[in-house]
């Protein structure tokens, strides 16, 4: 049988010195001749002749049981000391030996299943993973290492397991954890007790030996057989922190092993630094707080301060930037804004006419009404003032509320006639904060306005003009405000507002006021809350025919009460907010040509009825000392306006 040209025909020096991994097998299974690449994968001071099974110990029983007929050509793969994929081919020759070749390949998942049947489930399954992670955090907190190095025993299959943790100065690893008996915990090494760790530290990667030296092996590992070794760098935050290894698995440590157990070793690592760096976070959290509140403190009053000259330069508003602040406050809480937001939006308040300081002061107090051209001037300090502070770095949108306090949600505002969301929410509270302190505040040019004045302005731009919400709330919190005085309508106990409907008679109507003993009644649509008009008894008395006396007379008094109430009712109904003043109530109720006022609260829904018998009771009480009380309403005892 030919088997072709044999290498013998080469130079041995060529073939000695080329990068081929070859050698010379005898019929005994020994090593003749070799390649300096052979040696050195193998052993590189071993001495020829050699066993070939000396030469490359990862050969298992059943590869060296098929070499040793020489007469037949065989190939098959392996695991080297080195955990590399080694391709094995045996070539006989015509004088009763053989040449060996071998080469590298790389571990794919086909060759690795073949070689590690039992590492298919741990790669498929990442319940296994989680399993191992979960045990490793769950554990108490002295023996967390300990759990770790026997879930990565557990993990890649092998007998034993060991963490050392690198010291401070570098110069030793201390042992922490490991699955061997009586080894010396918390015992330190110094590196050079420790030949293969000191080389994976130098080397940064995974060192992995099929078939270690005795002279390599750690002392604490002396007693065990040791037939192959991974150990691996542990890093964390680009530093070594410790080294991690197993020892005496059934088939050789493969790359695959050592790129598994580096994943399993950093997610552990970082796992239980999590704790301690969540602590730190959270100190450095709290000194930046600390840090921000002083900040903002700092920041609070220096706003203040610019307020304070602002109002220097502007006499006649003294005060309104607080009070502008302090309302858009209130209004801004009630509408839930955050407590972060609260805050800028009360410094941008505090300083939303900072543009006024541009402004010349004598324009600023003039008593007499301000002429187009001046207005126009005025007009400038949204835009002045946010270009005052354009440079300061604030957490909050002050420069938009400045420049934006004057716009209109219709697009009638200025500077830049913005319209609806384009305007920020903290600006659209401003605006409804602004033109309430405003017009309830004296001006060199005219008195203060009053709430009635200001009610019936924000109410008419309601959703057009104003932010609707914002508006609402305004109203109910200066109304809660003038209340505490106990000197207004709704302090007073109000007749209950009864409802009458549409499609009711007249007949129905006066039976329902009887039996409520009601002077007045409010007519409704089924279909809407809204009031349309009113009835009152005296309106339903007057409707009756004035002769019963004949059939003809009764009968049309009949068809008179069947009359529908929306044939009959009055539209226009008289109202007044709940927040008036009793004197002002007093003026309004004798200037309408009804007995009563209808009371409605800031969201324009009616609270009672107010009629003359209880206003002037309550402002008899309020001015006892007087027959002629504020405002010059006559109220002579037993006689009302109403009569």
């Amino acid at each position: 049988m030919n088997h072709g040209p044999t290498p013998a025909a080469l130079p041995e020096d060529l073939l000695r010195q080329s990068q081929l991994m070859w050698a010379r097998v005898e019929p005994d299974l020994t090593i003749s001749q070799a390649s300096e690449s052979f040696l050195n994968l193998a052993n590189a001071s071993a001495t020829l002749p050699a066993p070939l099974g000396d030469l490359i110990p990862t050969l298992t029983a059943q590869q060296l049981q098929r070499l040793n007929d020489l007469s037949t050509p065989v190939s098959f793969n392996l695991i080297d000391r080195h955990g590399k994929g080694l391709q094995c081919d045996l070539q006989p020759t015509e004088d009763d030996h053989a040449w060996l070749t071998l080469f590298h390949f790389n571990l794919d998942n086909r060759w690795l299943m073949q070689l590690h049947p039992d590492y298919n489930h741990a790669l498929q399954s990442s319940d296994q993973w989680l399993g191992h992670l979960e045990a490793v955090m769950q554990s108490a907190p002295e023996q967390v290492f300990q759990h770790a190095i026997q879930n990565a025993v557990n993990l890649s299959g092998s007998e034993h397991g060991y963490l050392m943790q690198l010291n401070d100065n570098t110069d030793s690893l201390t042992l922490t954890a490991t699955t061997v008996a009586d080894a010396p915990l918390q015992h330190g090494f110094a590196l050079p007790q420790l030949p293969t760790q000191h080389q994976c530290l130098i080397q940064q990667q995974p060192i992995i030996d099929n078939a270690p030296d005795r002279a390599n092996i750690a002392p604490w590992l002396n007693g065990l057989n040791i037939r192959n070794h991974l150990c691996l760098p542990v890093n964390y935050r680009g530093r070594t922190v410790g080294i991690v290894g197993v020892v005496n698995r059934t088939t050789p440590y493969t790359d695959i092993d050592a790129k598994t157990l580096l994943v399993y070793s950093t997610i552990i690592w970082h796992a239980l630094q999590l704790p301690r760096t969540l602590k730190v976070v959270s100190r450095q959290s709290q000194l930046i707080r600390k840090q921000k509140l002083q900040l903002n403190q700092s920041l609070v009053k220096l706003v203040g301060a610019i307020s304070d000259s602002l109002e220097l330069n502007d006499p006649y508003t003294a005060g309104h930037q607080r009070a502008v602040a302090d309302l858009a406050y209130q209004i801004g809480e009630r509408m839930g804004m955050s407590q972060h937001q609260l805050e800028g939006l009360k410094l941008g308040a505090l300083i939303h006419d900072i543009g006024k300081l541009a402004i010349p002061s004598q324009l600023l107090s003039k008593p007499s009404q301000l002429s187009s051209q001046e207005f126009e001037l005025i007009k400038t300090h949204a835009v002045k003032g946010a270009d005052i502070i354009k440079d300061v770095v604030f957490p909050w949108p002050i420069k938009a509320m400045i420049l934006q306090h004057h716009e209109r949600l219709d697009g009638s505002g200025y500077p830049m006639g913005l319209k609806g969301k384009a305007i920020i929410t903290e600006a659209r509270i401003l605006a409804v904060a602004d033109v309430a302190d405003s017009m309830l505040s004296h001006r060199p040019y005219r008195p203060a306005q009053g709430f009635e004045n200001l009610r019936q302005v924000l109410m008419e731009g309601r959703g057009s003009l104003f932010d609707a919400t914002a508006v609402d709330l305004c109203l109910s919190i200066l109304c809660e405000q003038q209340s505490s005085g106990h000197n207004l309508v709704n302090a007073l106990p109000l007749d209950k507002v009864v409802i009458l409907h549409l499609d009711d008679t007249l007949e129905q109507a006066e039976q329902h006021l009887h039996r409520l003993d009601a002077t007045v009644g409010f007519v409704v649509d089924d279909n809407s809350p809204r009031l349309l008009g009113y009835l009152t008894a005296s309106m339903l008395t007057f409707w009756h025919s004035p002769l019963l006396d004949t059939a003809a007379e009764r009968t049309l008094d009949r068809e008179l009460q069947q009359r529908k109430l929306h044939q009959m009712m009055r539209h226009t109904i008289p109202t007044i907010p709940c927040c008036t003043s009793l004197e002002h109530a007093a003026l309004s109720l004798q200037q309408s040509d009804e007995h009563f006022l209808l009371v409605t609260d800031a969201n324009d829904q009616p609270e009672g009825v107010l009629t003359w018998p209880m206003l002037a009771t309550a402002l008899q009480q309020q001015h006892s000392a007087s027959n002629t009380p504020w405002g010059g309403v006559n109220l002579t005892p037993g006689k009302t306006p109403a009569d």
